[in-house]
């Protein structure tokens, strides 16, 4: 079974994919770590930026500066739209390839992918999963995580489909608003649902 995982900024989407996989036995594949591979100096990711923009997001070795990327991502829509339009076909032939090679091997592979809604790869997945997090608690979780300020962190959340639409839409939602306790018990109950 290939298992989305997705939700919000902040909302503990890496946690529960991790702890997903390990349940089940399978490999978890992240979409930003995708990414941060794909824009590494010389990857598609980052010929493509660098043929679009120059040197723009360039530091002066070459690499991506990725805290400039993130400010004008959040900053500039159009930016965000242009670089969605280089990585996002890119990761998304990644994960199915891979996911191709897992049902082949009968093994399974839980996918972590935050846009999943918003770039349309539901039909990518046998299951769907959203974890869920109240606003103002994924606000604080980026503000701790990415040191960023409170208009960031919710600026950041602003861009992505809200988590009540995406958890319409998920197969199973984890409510992670409340004590890791309890988070990691729904993942326990997933796990055996989907192992069964």
């Amino acid at each position: 079974m290939i298992i989305g995982v997705t939700g919000g900024m902040g909302s503990g989407k890496s946690f529960v994919a991790g702890l997903l996989g390990r349940l089940l036995g399978v490999d978890v594949l992240n979409a930003d770590i995708l990414c941060r591979d794909l824009l590494q100096m010389q990857r598609p990711g980052w010929q493509g930026i660098q043929e679009r923009w120059g040197s723009r997001f360039l530091d002066l070795t070459g690499n991506i500066d990725r805290t400039v990327l993130r400010k004008v991502l959040f900053a500039e829509p159009e930016v965000r739209r242009g670089v969605e339009q280089i990585l996002h076909p890119l990761v998304r032939q990644e994960i199915i390839s891979r996911a191709t090679e897992e049902r082949v091997s009968l093994e399974g592979m839980v996918a972590e992918v935050p846009l999943l809604f918003e770039v349309g790869w539901q039909n990518d997945f046998d299951w769907i999963v959203v974890v869920y997090s109240e606003y103002e608690c994924r606000v604080q979780r980026i503000v701790r995580r990415d040191r960023v300020s409170l208009e960031e962190g919710r600026s950041a959340i602003s861009a992505q489909i809200s988590l009540e639409e995406k958890a319409l839409q998920a197969d199973s939602v984890i409510e992670n608003s409340g004590p890791l306790a309890l988070t990691i018990l729904q993942v326990y109950h997933l796990a055996h649902l989907l192992s069964s």
